[in-house]
């Protein structure tokens, strides 16, 4: 009898030859790239910051510490003066503490803007407002805004404006939500407003760029009143009293810095008019109402005393009786 042979296939696990690598390789890359990044950020903010910036944020770091109390905490949000808001709404400045927001670096060893060494009160002559603006300059620098500050003494005061470029913006475009830049610069800017008692304009200006929605009532009328008021609340969050504003106006584009081209980024601004007395003594006549002292109601009053009198009497005199008119019966 035959016997049937009975045939085996035995079939093996294909190996691979890098069977024994993992995934290890992608955390390792993960951990080199966020180092690349960290390393390119260091070399930006090189760049773009001064000596004195430098010698700041090192400070800073030094003396910063996730475990104080202090506003070097990055875990203590009680002190952020720009907090997240999910809700796409301006965040409310004047729940923080801006004067710990504020305070500079370089106090106490002279480094810092001059304008602490003000003397209080009003600015009124040519020379006063100089050296007002040349704080304000002074400021600009700190903060490395330069080319988005200019100032300008007048007769009537000083005009200070603050306008977008080509690398920054002051607002995002078509709302009224201030960037962090600009806000740093308001900030800084608001001490000096402790140190005078001048009034103070605050007008805000946009571009000839219209809403191109035609089912939003928003006008650059509105865009400009509210990004006026939201530098009047930024400025009050960093140390300036309230009382200092006379006025806050929205003008959208009726007042263009360039007018060869309507759209032009210096277009887009907010100015600080710090007026002299004479200056907002005349503003005030204009609005005010009920005061005696006001230069309008003198004015009315003068011109009233001033006016001819005409006495009925005079009138029936200058007009002769006619001879056939009725005479009285006395006369009879």
């Amino acid at each position: 009898m035959q016997k049937t042979e009975h045939i085996v296939f035995k079939r093996a696990a294909k190996r691979h030859s890098n069977e024994h690598h993992g995934g290890a390789w992608k955390v390792a890359f993960a951990d080199f790239m966020i180092a690349l990044m960290a390393l390119f950020l260091v070399l930006w903010l090189m760049q773009v910051v001064d000596q004195q910036e430098r010698k700041a944020i090192v400070a800073y770091v030094n003396s910063a510490s996730v475990f104080d109390e202090g506003a070097g905490n990055p875990f203590n949000t009680a002190n952020s003066l720009s907090p997240i808001d999910f809700g796409g709404e301006a965040a409310d400045l004047s729940s923080h503490n801006a004067a710990m927001t504020i305070k500079s670096f370089f106090d106490g060893n002279g480094d810092g803007p001059e304008r602490d060494a003000l003397i209080p009160g009003s600015f009124e002559t040519q020379a006063q407002l100089a050296v007002l603006a040349s704080v304000v300059e002074e400021t600009a620098k700190q903060v490395s805004a330069q080319g988005n500050i200019s100032v300008d003494v007048t007769p009537q005061g000083l005009r200070i404006i603050l306008q977008d470029d080509f690398k920054q913006n002051m607002f995002h475009r078509g709302s009224a939500n201030l960037t962090p830049f600009f806000e740093d610069v308001l900030l800084n800017i608001a001490p000096i407003f402790k140190q005078i008692s001048n009034s103070l304009i605050i007008s805000g200006h946009t571009d000839a760029t219209q809403f191109k929605s035609k089912f939003s009532r928003s006008t650059n009328w509105e865009l400009s009143s509210s990004r006026a008021n939201v530098a009047r609340q930024t400025l009050i969050a960093g140390g300036m009293p309230s009382n200092r504003v006379l006025q806050v106006a929205g003008m959208a584009e009726r007042a263009l810095l360039n007018k060869q081209s309507p759209d032009a980024s210096e277009n887009r601004r907010i100015e600080l008019f710090i007026l002299t007395t004479p200056a907002a003594n005349i503003v005030d006549a204009l609005f005010g109402t009920g005061n005696p002292d006001n230069i309008l109601d003198k004015a009315r009053s003068k011109a009233q005393f001033n006016q001819p009198v005409i006495r009925s009497d005079f009138i029936n005199h200058a007009q002769p009786t006619p001879s056939n008119s009725p005479q009285p019966l006395s006369h009879l």
